[in-house]
C-alpha cells in the first residue's frame, strides 16, 4: 500500500484562498460578459436613410472613404478621391474639362456615380444638401473643391440610389462628405505637387483652428491653393494633332482625313482638320465666309481665300493643283496654344459648429459658413467668330479685309464679280 505524501498546509490555506477569490469574482465577471451581449450599441443615421441603425445593419452598400488614408498615398483633392472612387463612373468633369457649357463654368469638378451624370449624384456635406454653387444661376451639382481639404474627415459613398429617401437627383448614389469635429488648437499644412513633366506644379497652403467642449465644438480653415497651366505640347499624350479613328465597311482602320482629297484633289493630312478656325464673315455676304491664308488668295482678297463655295476657285490656272491647300491652315495642331489643364486659383473658407443644451430635450442647434472663390484662365482651341450682330466687325473698320480703304483691304463686291 502506498502512502500519499504529507500536503503542507501552506499550499492547502493558499489553494482555500484561491478557490475562495474565484467563486468571489465570478458572479461580477458575470455580470460583465452578460452585460456586453445585452448592451445596445451606438445608433446613427447612415447615409441614404432615415431610420437609426449601425452600419453594419445597414441594408444599402456603403463605401467609406478615409481623408487620412487619402493623404498618406499624396492625394488632398476631394475631387480627385471621389473620382478615383470605385463608384465613379462614365464622364468625370474636373479641371482638364474647358467645355464653355459647364453649369460651374471652367475649373471645377463635379462626381459622378455609376455613369448616370453628376445631375443624378447627390452631394451631402455633414448630411445636409449642399446649396448649388458656381456660375450662370443655380448649377444642379456643387463643386468639389469649395471645401477647404483640411476639415473633410471621411467620404460616405452610398452605392445604391436613394431616389426615394433625397429625390431624383440621388438616382446614381449619395455623396456624403463628414467634416472633422476633432479640434484641438491650431493646425498648418503646406502640400505641393511636382508633375515629372515641366509645367502643372500645384501647391496648397491650409490653416485650420478650433476647439471642442464636452457639449460642443467650433471650427474655422482657409485653404489655399494655385495650379500652373499645362499646354498639349508639355505632355506626350496630348502633344501631337488630333486626328480621326474610323472604320470603313470592308473593316480598315483609318486615321488619316482623306476628305478634302477626295473632294478637292488637296493632300491628305494626318491631322483632323478644324474647318472653322480662324474663319472670317465678310459683312457683305457675297462670299459667305473666308478664310486667311498668308500669302494666297483665290477670291481676290489678299491673304483670303474660300473653300468650298466655287470649286473652280480652287484650281484657277488649271493645272490640275488646288491653288489653296487648305490642309495646310486647318489642322488642329495648336498645342502649343491649348491648355490641358488650365492656369488656377483657389480660395476657400468654412467655419462650423454645434452645441448641444442641457435637459433632456437634446437641443443642438449649428451653424455652418462656406465662402470660395475660383479663378481660372483656360486657354482652348481657336473656333470661329460668330456673326452676331455686336461682334461684326465695322465695315470702316481699318483692319477689315472688305474695307478698301483699310490696311491691305478691297472692295469684297468687285472682287467678287471679278472671279
Amino acid at each position: 500500500m502506498t502512502e500519499s505524501p504529507a500536503v503542507s498546509p501552506w499550499l492547502t490555506l493558499a489553494g482555500a484562498f484561491i478557490v475562495s477569490a474565484s467563486v468571489a469574482l465570478s458572479p461580477d465577471v458575470l455580470a460583465q460578459e452578460e452585460g456586453a451581449d445585452t448592451k445596445d450599441s451606438e445608433e446613427i443615421v447612415v447615409t441614404g436613410s432615415r431610420i437609426k441603425r449601425d452600419t453594419f445593419s445597414s441594408v444599402a452598400p456603403l463605401q467609406i472613404i478615409s481623408n487620412q488614408g487619402s493623404r498618406e498615398i499624396g492625394s488632398i483633392d476631394p475631387s480627385s478621391i471621389l473620382q478615383d472612387s470605385s463608384a465613379a463612373g462614365g464622364q468625370q468633369i474636373d479641371i482638364t474639362y474647358q467645355g464653355f457649357v459647364t453649369p460651374n463654368g471652367p475649373g471645377a469638378s463635379t462626381i459622378d456615380l455609376r455613369g448616370l451624370g453628376d445631375a443624378r449624384t447627390l452631394v451631402l456635406i455633414n448630411g445636409r444638401r449642399a446649396a448649388p454653387v458656381g456660375v450662370e444661376g443655380a448649377p444642379f451639382a456643387p463643386d468639389l473643391n469649395i471645401i477647404p481639404r483640411t476639415l473633410v474627415d471621411s467620404y460616405e459613398v452610398l452605392l445604391d440610389g436613394a431616389s426615394s429617401i433625397y429625390g431624383s437627383d440621388a438616382l446614381a448614389g449619395v455623396v456624403n462628405i463628414i467634416m472633422r469635429k476633432d479640434f484641438d488648437g491650431l493646425e498648418l499644412e503646406a502640400f505641393t505637387n511636382i508633375p515629372e513633366e515641366s509645367g502643372g506644379i500645384e501647391n496648397t497652403i491650409s490653416a485650420a483652428w478650433g476647439m471642442n467642449g464636452d457639449r460642443g465644438f467650433f471650427g474655422v480653415a482657409v485653404d489655399y491653393s494655385d495650379g500652373e497651366a499645362v499646354n498639349r505640347q508639355d505632355r506626350p499624350w496630348s502633344e501631337s494633332c488630333e486626328s480621326y479613328l474610323e472604320q470603313t465597311t470592308t473593316g480598315e482602320i483609318r486615321s488619316t482625313f482623306i476628305g478634302y482629297q477626295a473632294d478637292y484633289t488637296m493632300n491628305s493630312s494626318p491631322c483632323r482638320i478644324s474647318f472653322g478656325a480662324q474663319r472670317v464673315f465678310d459683312n457683305f455676304g457675297q462670299f459667305g465666309s473666308i478664310y486667311y491664308t498668308a500669302g494666297e488668295t483665290n477670291t481676290g482678297i489678299p491673304n483670303f481665300s474660300e473653300a468650298t463655295l466655287f470649286d473652280a476657285w480652287l484650281d484657277q490656272d488649271q493645272d490640275g493643283v488646288p491653288d489653296v491647300d487648305f490642309t495646310d491652315y486647318f489642322v488642329a495642331n495648336d498645342s502649343g496654344t491649348q491648355h490641358l489643364l488650365p492656369e488656377r486659383e483657389r480660395i476657400s473658407a468654412m467655419a462650423y459648429g454645434e452645441y448641444t443644451f442641457s435637459g433632456d430635450m437634446n437641443i443642438t442647434p449649428y451653424f455652418e459658413a462656406l465662402y470660395n472663390k475660383r479663378e481660372t484662365f483656360a486657354r482652348a482651341a481657336p473656333i470661329a467668330l460668330a456673326t452676331v450682330e455686336d461682334l461684326n466687325v465695322p465695315g470702316d473698320n481699318p483692319w477689315n479685309p472688305c474695307n478698301p480703304n483699310g490696311l491691305n483691304g478691297v472692295d469684297c463686291n468687285v472682287a467678287y464679280n471679278n472671279v
